[in-house]
């Protein structure tokens, strides 16, 4: 497995939106995007019933971006701190050369171009 160094975490602007790392104050976004039925419709994963399981992500995330194994920021608008979405890479292999990509975006913001 490929470690990657994130430190300094990278916080990346665009003109519509900003990544940035994600936090635990973050937790009921996480839980909201985490526990909608339709949003991980195709996603193979236990749905989060408590905020409790929102923040246990959020570590979870965090060790991994500590190890070096993936990095995962949460997308916001320039004029709010709130996310609106999140996107990832992990499962990245060196022997392979590749990784995946993995992102969701609340529905108050799809359709709008920012994925």
């Amino acid at each position: 497995m490929l470690n990657l160094n994130f430190d300094p975490f990278p916080t990346l602007y665009t003109k519509r939106l900003v990544l940035r790392r994600m936090e635990m104050t973050d937790d009921q976004d996480i839980f909201f995007l985490r526990s909608d039925k339709k949003l991980n419709e195709f996603i193979d994963m236990l749905l989060a019933q408590t905020i409790d399981d929102a923040r246990a992500h959020i570590e979870k995330i965090d060790n991994y971006i500590n190890k070096g194994e993936s990095i995962y920021w949460v997308i916001t608008l320039p004029e709010r701190k709130n996310l609106i979405g999140t996107i990832c890479l992990w499962n990245i292999s060196q022997e392979n050369e590749k990784g995946e990509t993995g992102y969701m975006m609340h529905p108050d913001f799809q359709g709008q171009g920012y994925a």
